[in-house]
């Protein structure tokens, strides 16, 4: 793939290992993909992938993302977006009652544009620079600050800069696919829930469900548009069915549509639920839902976690990503909860390290008291916040 630089506001900082330059890209068609996407981890890294970005971008709108460089190699990138703050992006709920300047002035965000399981995407010496150059990119527009959300907590300790401020304030949920399938998923599983699960299984057929899987293509944009977004309009997202499709559009144009797979349920010929999911490395990252009011009933536990079990297991799949929100909806299903976290960095008036640590862990133990009677759903890395 051919490159089509226009990399402006070029910063230059010495490195042990050569010299980082940091410029601003106003898209990220100005960086080649398989540049990009080297930089990208193989586990949990697809929504931090060029295919995925650069199809948000064309469906809302460029960052701009930060770009480094050395010798003229890509050697870290830093996507960068204005926020909102409805649902979960509203900073004051975040923060989950932190002492701060949470409701003054806007801070840039870091990140994919309302990406809830971001990546970082550079060496921590090259991720300085970046951070230094998305400090001067905030305080040229007159902002606050940065925040960097949906992080991993482990990693966000680890990339945070001196001076800035790491708040948990999510549980990421994933579910390790066993080689056998749901089958093995059962049998690991606890009795009730293993009852629990035949049930939804056994009703969901008794009213004529079945399953078929096809890949993402644009025949199927105008069924699945309308259930996906009377599902987000459920939960406060707006555009409605336009917004869909400008989005499913956006992925064909990039090849994030490539990587995905819809797990449908229909009745007669017609779509009455479906789920898309995308793949990436040994990972199948479930995304999108929505359902019709006769869709037979379970259909969302079917095709989003029984069929898409099965699924993954044939294909050789090692990680299910059901990400945020639901949460008690998925540990019962067998998903496992990991501790997200923020970095914050305000140019004035932070919450002091003394009231961060007390609000961590007062989070950590609220989901430790959540799922007192599910502990083996809470990832062992919790025990860092406590």
């Amino acid at each position: 793939m051919t490159r089509s630089r226009c990399l402006c506001g070029v910063t230059t900082v010495g490195a042990a290992l050569g010299v980082v330059s940091v410029a601003r890209a106003p898209t990220l068609a100005a960086v080649a993909e398989d540049e990009w996407n080297a930089l990208v981890p193989p586990a949990g890294g697809f929504y931090s992938s060029h295919q995925w970005l650069r199809s948000l971008e064309l469906a809302n709108g460029a960052g701009p993302t930060l770009v480094a460089t050395r010798a003229g190699r890509l050697v870290g990138a830093l996507p960068t977006w204005d926020g909102d703050d409805s649902g979960l992006f509203s900073l004051p709920a975040l923060a989950g009652g932190l002492p701060g300047p949470w409701d003054d002035r806007p801070l840039l965000w870091l990140g994919g544009r309302r990406v809830t399981a971001n990546s970082p995407l550079a060496d921590p010496d090259v991720l300085g620079s970046l951070w230094t150059r998305a400090r001067e990119h905030a305080a040229e527009r007159g902002m606050a600050g940065l925040v960097w959300p949906y992080l991993d907590a482990t990693e966000a300790r680890a990339v945070a800069p001196p001076g800035a401020r790491v708040v948990l304030h999510a549980a990421d949920a994933e579910l390790m696919v066993p080689p056998g399938g749901l089958t093995d998923l059962m049998a690991s599983a606890r009795r009730e829930d293993r009852r629990n699960w035949r049930r939804e299984l056994r009703v969901f057929a008794d009213h004529g469900g079945t399953v078929e899987w096809r890949p993402l293509t644009a025949d199927l944009f105008a069924s699945l548009a309308p259930l996906i977004a009377a599902t987000r309009a459920k939960h406060g997202s707006p555009g409605g069915p336009a917004w869909v499709r400008r989005a499913l559009d956006a992925q064909q144009r990039t090849g994030a549509a490539d990587t995905a797979v819809v797990c449908l349920v229909q009745v007669g010929s017609r779509v009455a639920a479906a789920a898309i999911f995308y793949r990436w490395h040994d990972w199948l990252y479930g995304r999108y839902w929505g359902t019709a009011g006769d869709a037979p009933p379970f259909s969302y536990y079917v095709l989003t976690h029984y069929a898409a079990v099965d699924w993954a297991a044939e294909r050789g799949f090692d990680r299910l990503h059901l990400s945020v929100s639901n949460w008690s909806v998925k540990v019962s299903r067998g998903a496992r909860l990991r501790p997200q976290a923020m970095v914050v960095d305000f140019f004035r008036d932070a919450p002091t390290e003394p009231a961060v640590r007390e609000h961590n862990a007062a989070v950590a133990a609220i989901w430790r008291s959540r799922l007192r009677s599910r502990p083996e759903a809470l990832h062992g890395s919790w025990s860092e916040w406590e």
